[in-house]
Formats: structure tokens, C-alpha cells, sequence
């Protein structure tokens, strides 16, 4: 028996309504100054979403608020504030226990206090921990309502189901989910650092490459190479784009077009669009300094601008890095809440080069960019990793009236997870490799020899059918590849598709053979168009609409890393896929698509090199990524396991 069994072994919980062991308060002090009141702190909205505990530094914002609001929302040792609101539902019921009594500061209006009755800051703490776990959150989102922001009531908090351990077992539970959270938090802090590396490696070159020292010595050496004079003008902003405000949303019907606000797109969609053509958004209220580039349709509301940009004067994305670099703070027009003007934004100046030299330094800064996004892509990964390990023991130790698994059997379904990767690589070693090339030689095979082929050649394309997500059946014997897994869910190739459906469905859907590429056809963005997963499992499998399949005689794990990502590959694909909301590639474009093809051999070995860096990257089994795997997976499932009591009749 482990540790954490011994410890939950005939525990007695008791199960209470939230409402029974603490008050619920909302009605908190709004983010203004006015005259006649006192000033005060306030914890924010964010202060709370961000910190799992919270102290005196935390709070920095200044309001004031009348005397008999600072005494009704004063924050104690052991409160935990909630956020019972937002745009989304996994963002409700965050929440922070404050850890000593914070003075001259009180909770604002946007997030609700919860004080126990009997006051523990271990069961303070507990609570804030079982306020994350998956089984009280399914139960919580029951209870939320509205469309375009999620909301609980507090009347529906009051009712929530608790269960209540001892105190002993609170407070190691407590003690054990902290040790892992400080691991975690060690160890995204060490990435975090290194991130923050890479990104003032770019703000370095990019200021660099929009100072005006710099365009004027890119203007002289184009100069010097065409024999052109290439001189920077000196303009207004409203010389080359008009500022337009935005309008709100609420009039118009769902659709598939962002809105944007102040904070970037706000997860609603409408029928309507703002502008349709490349443009820099600026927000006008709260975060000025946030600009975006969008170079597709879109609707803004009135907390940010859209600009039209003159595109024979300036290329948007030139404009863009412009403004991403330039300082707006100081154009604001308020020291409270940082807010812009047209008329202020249309006097910014700029030195503007010609058009050729702009395309030099987009060409550069988007490469630039592209590094960049290329790490905040891993980090985060990593950073993912370790929080899934953490939710994974925090969901063992506060599922109650879930029966857990042991850790024997956990252990062997990663063992055998372990196993699969290592038999789905198969590396060839180099020696293997040299001698597989002196056999070719002595029977006459060109084993380098590559030629560029079309994908209709090599092989044959089927169109899915419809494969509706109601077909899903847990029981079902036959596996289902549905085409938004396949950028969403899977990587270069599955075994055991996450989804079935019943031999009857089946029936009637396209069948997916051993080796097979199910492809991805059509998406919002063009980056998940084509996107593929080669299926190596043993059974027939099935796929469905918007999906296609494409059955060859090559390595379906070579070809499956060239659809993904080979650059010459996806140059053709852009070009001949169609759309503007959704964008769609058909099989008969997807034939004329050329891939240099060496034989089968020097596939099985391409293959067996990138498995290897893809293992190295990604694999949690191995290098940082493991240490974070494993210590995420020993938080989350100690967490979980010692929340994990059972429910009585």
C-alpha cells in the first residue's frame, strides 16, 4: 500500500454545502477615485487569478471607497477570493487565500470573498486546492451561466458540495500539494528566464533595425547594389493610414470573425466584419502598448482602433513593427487608466524608407519573429508538461467520490506507453547504415538516388465521409481518426485513435489501413491545412469529412514528417489551397504537390535521425522535459490521491 493509500485509508469525510461553512460576499469596491472618499488598495480581479496566495505586495492598485465599504470588504488571514466571471469558463472560480491580514486594502468588485465560519487557514488552503481539481470544477461549471461571459451566482456557490476531511489529513494534503507547486514554480521560472533571453536578443535587433542609423545604412547599401538613390522620408501617421474606432458587437449574429478588444480577440465570433484587409489594431482604453497585426477579417470593439494603411507608402507589417516598437505610454492622456486619441496617434512620426528597403527588414524581423514564436511555442510546452503531472496527482487527491486507480496499474500503462515508444522508433544505426550501402552498391541500387514526384503518383487519395461527433461511442470496437484531432490532438502518428465508434457506424465510413496518412483538408488557418497523422495501428480504423486518406507504398512516418513540416511542401500547399474564412485544400490539388523521394532505406533512416531529435524535444521520457514530467506527475497525483476519499451512501 502507498503512502498516499495509508494516508486516505478509512478516512472519514463529511460532505457540506459551501454555504454551510462560510459567507459568501460579493458587492466589492469599484476602480475609481472619488472626491470626499477615502483612498484605499485594491485587490484586483488579476491580483487573484494570478496568485494562489496572497499577501501585502500584492495589491498595488490605489482607489478610494467610502468608510463602510472598507470596513464590509476588509481582507483577513484565511479569506480566498473567487473570480465568479469571465469571457471563459475554465478562467471562473480562480482563486487566492490571503496569508495574513492585509490593511488598508479591500477586494474589488469583480471577485467575491469567501470567509469560513470557523476560521482554518489549513481548510482555507485545502479549499483553494480542491477549488482546482477536475471534479469539483465539472460540478461548478453546471451551475454557470450566460453566452458571451460565464457567470455563477452567489447563490449557486453557496450550494456547491464539499467534503471535508480531518484537519490532520487537510493539512497534509496542504503540505504535500505545496511542496509540488513550489517545484513547478522553481522550474517555469528557469524557463521563463531563458525566454526572456531570446525575447531581448530580438528587441535588440529589431530596435536596432528600425533606428534611423540603421535604415539609413540598409538604404545605402541597396543603393550602392541597384544603382538607385534611397532616401528616408519623414511623415505623420495620418499621412500613411487613417485611424477608425470600433463599434460594439452584441447586434450581430454568430459567425466564424474574431472580435478583437483591448486584450487581443475575446472569444466571440459574428456574421459581420470591422475591415477585411492586413491592419494594425491599437487599443485606445487600458492596455495601449498592446498592439495586434491581423491580416484577415475581423470586427473591433471601441476599446481599440483598426487603421487603414496606404499600402503604396507602407507595408502593414512594416507598420506594425513601427508601432510594436514604438513607445505609446507616453502619448497617453491619462495617468490613471492609459487611454489614446486619434488626433495624438495621427501626429506619431516615423521615418519611412522606400518600399524595398521596408521588405528587407520585414523579411529579416519576421525571421527574427519566427525564432521567437518558435520558443515561446517549447517553453510553454514544458511548462504544459509539468502542469499536466501537477493536475494529474492535484485530481488523485481531490476526486471524493471518484474510485481511483492504483498506482500498480498506473504504472503499468506507463510502462507499457514507454515500451510503444521505444518499438514505434526502430533507429538504424550508422553501421547499419554503411552496410546497407555496400550491399546496395554490389547489387546495383541507387540508395541516394532521390527524384521529386508527384503525391499522385506514389499514391491514391480518398475523400472521408461524414463522421458526426455524436457517432463517439466509449464502447465501440473501432477506432476513429476525426480530422480536428489530427492538429489538435495527435502527433506524427497514432496507434490507438482516441475515439471510437460502433462496428456499425463503421460501416459506413471511409476505412483507414495500417500505414495509411489521414489528412487534415480544410481549417481556419492555413497552417492546419494538410496537417497529417500516419496510422501504425494493427486493426483497421475509420475517419470522416473534411479528412482524407492517402494510400502509398513509402514510409508513412517519412512521408508524415514531410506533410507536417517540410518547407518546400507547405510553398506548394499555400499556393494552391482556396478560401478566405475557411480554407480548404482538395485531393486533386493535393496530386499535383511535388516531395523529393529517396528509396525506401534512406526513408526508414530520415526517419529514424528525426524520431530521435523529436524525442530529444518533445519526449517527457527524456532530458528537462522528464525532470518536469516527473515531478508535475508526482504533484499531481499525490494531490489527487490524498483528496481521493469515497463518498458514503
Amino acid at each position: 500500500m502507498s503512502k498516499i493509500d495509508e494516508l486516505l485509508k478509512n478516512e472519514n469525510v463529511e460532505w457540506k454545502k459551501l454555504g454551510e461553512i462560510a459567507e459568501i460576499t460579493g458587492a466589492g469596491v469599484d476602480k475609481k477615485k472619488v472626491l470626499g472618499e477615502l483612498p484605499i488598495k485594491l485587490l484586483n480581479y488579476m491580483d487573484v487569478y494570478k496568485n494562489q496566495y496572497i499577501n501585502s505586495n500584492i495589491p498595488t492598485m490605489n482607489v478610494t471607497a467610502p468608510e463602510n465599504k472598507i470596513q464590509n470588504c476588509n481582507i483577513e488571514f484565511g479569506d480566498i477570493f473567487v473570480t465568479p466571471s469571465s469571457e471563459t469558463i475554465d478562467d471562473i472560480f480562480r482563486s487566492g487565500v490571503a496569508t495574513e491580514d492585509i490593511f488598508n486594502t479591500v477586494y474589488s468588485y469583480h471577485i467575491m470573498r469567501v470567509r469560513l465560519k470557523n476560521k482554518s487557514f489549513i481548510t482555507s488552503c485545502y479549499l483553494n486546492y480542491l477549488f482546482q481539481s477536475e471534479n469539483f470544477r465539472e460540478k461548478l461549471y453546471k451551475r454557470v451561466f450566460g453566452n458571451t461571459r460565464k457567470t455563477i451566482a452567489k447563490s449557486e456557490i453557496e450550494q456547491l458540495q464539499i467534503p471535508i476531511p480531518s484537519i490532520e489529513t487537510q493539512e497534509k494534503i496542504v503540505k504535500t500539494l505545496d511542496k509540488f507547486t513550489n517545484h513547478v514554480t522553481e522550474l517555469q521560472a528557469e524557463l521563463q528566464a531563458e525566454l526572456q533571453a531570446r525575447s531581448k536578443q530580438y528587441e535588440y535587433y529589431r530596435d536596432m533595425l528600425l533606428s534611423e542609423d540603421s535604415l539609413n545604412k540598409i538604404s545605402e547599401k541597396i543603393a550602392d547594389f541597384s544603382k538607385k538613390e534611397y532616401r528616408l522620408k519623414t511623415v505623420y501617421l495620418e499621412e500613411i493610414a487613417k485611424i477608425r474606432n470600433g463599434k460594439d458587437w452584441k447586434s450581430l449574429g454568430k459567425g466564424d470573425i474574431p472580435v478583437y478588444g483591448s486584450g487581443g480577440k475575446m472569444g466571440v465570433y459574428v456574421d459581420q466584419y470591422a475591415y477585411d484587409k492586413p491592419t494594425v489594431l491599437i487599443p485606445r482604453k487600458g492596455s495601449i502598448e498592446n498592439v495586434f497585426y491581423v491580416d484577415g477579417p475581423f470586427w473591433n470593439v471601441d476599446t481599440i482602433f483598426y487603421t487603414e494603411i496606404n499600402d503604396e507608402k507602407i507595408i502593414p507589417k512594416f507598420f506594425y513593427y513601427f508601432i510594436e516598437n514604438y513607445d505609446i505610454s507616453k502619448l497617453s492622456i491619462d495617468s490613471t487608466r492609459p487611454s489614446l486619441t486619434q488626433s495624438i496617434l495621427n501626429k506619431v512620426k516615423m521615418n519611412l524608407p522606400p518600399i524595398e528597403i521596408q521588405n528587407k527588414i520585414v523579411e529579416i524581423l519576421d525571421k527574427f519573429q519566427s525564432l521567437l514564436s518558435d520558443t515561446k511555442g517549447l517553453l510553454p510546452q514544458e511548462i504544459e508538461q509539468r502542469q499536466k503531472q501537477y493536475e494529474y496527482y492535484r485530481e488523485k487527491l481531490l476526486t471524493f467520490d471518484v474510485e481511483g486507480e492504483t498506482i500498480s496499474r498506473q504504472t503499468d500503462r506507463q510502462t507499457d506507453r514507454q515500451t510503444d515508444r521505444q518499438t514505434d522508433r526502430q533507429v538504424i544505426s550508422s553501421d547499419y547504415f554503411i552496410i546497407l550501402k555496400e550491399a546496395a552498391d554490389i547489387v546495383g541500387i541507387k540508395l541516394f538516388e532521390v527524384e521529386w514526384k508527384t503525391l499522385g503518383s506514389i499514391g491514391v487519395f480518398e475523400n472521408g465521409t461524414g463522421m458526426p461527433k455524436s457517432l463517439f461511442n466509449e464502447s465501440g470496437n473501432v477506432g476513429a481518426i476525426h480530422y480536428g484531432h489530427i492538429y489538435t490532438k495527435y502527433n506524427l502518428s497514432v496507434k490507438q485513435p482516441i475515439v471510437r465508434v460502433t462496428k456499425q457506424s463503421a460501416d459506413n465510413l471511409k476505412k483507414v489501413n495500417t500505414g495509411d496518412l489521414v489528412i487534415a483538408k480544410t481549417s481556419e488557418n492555413i497552417e492546419d491545412v494538410m496537417k497529417t497523422v500516419a496510422y501504425l495501428g494493427n486493426t483497421i480504423a475509420v475517419t470522416g469529412g473534411h479528412a482524407a486518406i492517402f494510400k502509398h507504398n513509402e514510409n508513412p512516418k517519412y512521408l508524415s514528417y514531410v506533410f507536417n513540416g517540410a518547407n518546400y511542401l507547405l510553398r506548394q500547399k499555400n499556393k494552391l489551397a482556396r478560401g478566405v474564412k475557411v480554407i480548404e485544400l482538395s485531393t486533386t490539388d493535393m496530386k499535383k504537390i511535388k516531395i523529393p523521394l529517396p528509396s525506401l532505406p534512406v526513408q526508414e533512416y530520415i526517419v529514424a535521425i528525426l524520431d530521435e531529435f523529436d524525442t530529444l524535444v518533445n519526449d517527457i521520457s527524456q532530458g528537462l522535459p522528464r525532470e518536469i514530467e516527473l515531478r508535475k506527475k508526482q504533484y499531481e497525483y499525490y494531490r489527487e490521491k490524498l483528496l481521493d476519499f469515497k463518498r458514503s451512501n
